[in-house]
């Protein structure tokens, strides 16, 4: 099996093509997916899932980004594998975060009720550990190792995978690509202001999806876009954590209305809990707009303007 080596944070340079600066991107988050492996097979910290969903999502993205720079079927076959590893890591993730929910609203209940509450968090850690069986299964599979072989290759060589241009001067610097990717992702988010008013949660978690892959762009990137850009990706990661409970809190209410076999005490404690949490979803709404409004001022957005200022 190839050996992932750790990177030694391999400097993005302004100079360097876009294809380049992904290679060493990818690089690192390969290294940060595969330090997390252990980590989720034994699931004493569910950060490490997390991490590791993270990276996975992370490459998916930049794939979308920076992808029409590489041989379509090199992004076809590891955007595929990517996509795999994080839908098994997410069955795992869904319930660490729904687990972690109900057990924070159990420390506010009485003792009797804390119990009840116990009954039913034990039923998902059932589920939890079968899918974590699963996930184990496609660690040890060829597919998967060869996955990680290949990838590991792909990361590892200079201009393996890359398409070549034949015209000599289309842009393909970071310098002078980076300023277009980051404006269309940008354009993604703010494109939402003709639709917020009176948004259903569907239209925040498609919003939040949108900031998820500003953010990812930006951080990629950041070593070239100075305190500025420091500064925006500070802006843009709080309204993706807000977006992120709200999203959460949706997904927490609806799963835990379809948990089967439920007493009635265990139904009333579950009602409980979707009370609670739907309360503080509305309160993070009213939140939502404000920040919003926060984010589109003209001092905010200037942090954007001003990273890309930098860039030569």
């Amino acid at each position: 099996m190839t050996q992932v080596v750790q990177s030694d944070e391999q400097e993005i340079k302004t100079t360097d093509s876009i294809a380049e600066a992904g290679r060493k991107i990818f690089a690192d988050q390969l290294v940060n997916m595969k330090d997390n492996e252990l980590g989720s097979r034994d699931g004493e910290d569910i950060e490490s899932v997390h991490q590791m969903r993270v990276a996975s999502r992370k490459m998916r993205s930049l794939f979308n980004m920076i992808g029409d720079h590489y041989k379509p079927k090199i992004v076809e076959k590891y955007s595929h594998g990517l996509r795999n590893i994080g839908n098994a890591l997410g069955q795992i993730r869904d319930l660490d975060v729904l687990i972690e929910d109900m057990q924070a609203f159990q420390a506010t209940l009485d003792a009797d009720t804390q119990v009840i509450l116990d009954q039913v968090i034990k039923k998902l850690d059932k589920k939890r550990r079968k899918n974590r069986i699963e996930l184990n299964t496609m660690f040890d599979s060829s597919t998967y190792r060869k996955f990680i072989d290949r990838f590991t290759d792909f990361t590892q060589t200079q201009k393996k995978g890359v398409l070549l241009v034949s015209d000599k001067s289309a842009p393909y610097q970071v310098r002078h690509l980076l300023p277009i990717l980051l404006h269309k992702r940008l354009a993604s988010v703010r494109a939402y202001e003709t639709v917020l008013e009176g948004a259903e949660d569907e239209v925040l978690h498609a919003l939040r999806v949108e900031f998820k892959q500003l953010r990812y762009a930006l951080e990629f990137f950041k070593s070239v876009l100075g305190t500025s850009g420091e500064h925006f990706i500070k802006e843009v990661k709080a309204m993706q954590n807000l977006l992120g409970r709200i999203n959460d809190i949706a997904v927490f209410t609806e799963r835990a209305n379809k948990i089967k076999r439920l007493t009635p005490e265990q139904q009333s404690v579950i009602e409980q809990y979707c009370t609670t949490r739907n309360q503080e979803l509305d309160d993070l709404r009213t939140q939502f707009y404000v920040q919003w409004q926060s984010f589109n001022k003209r001092t905010t957005q200037r942090q954007f303007a001003d990273a890309l200022l930098i860039l030569r």
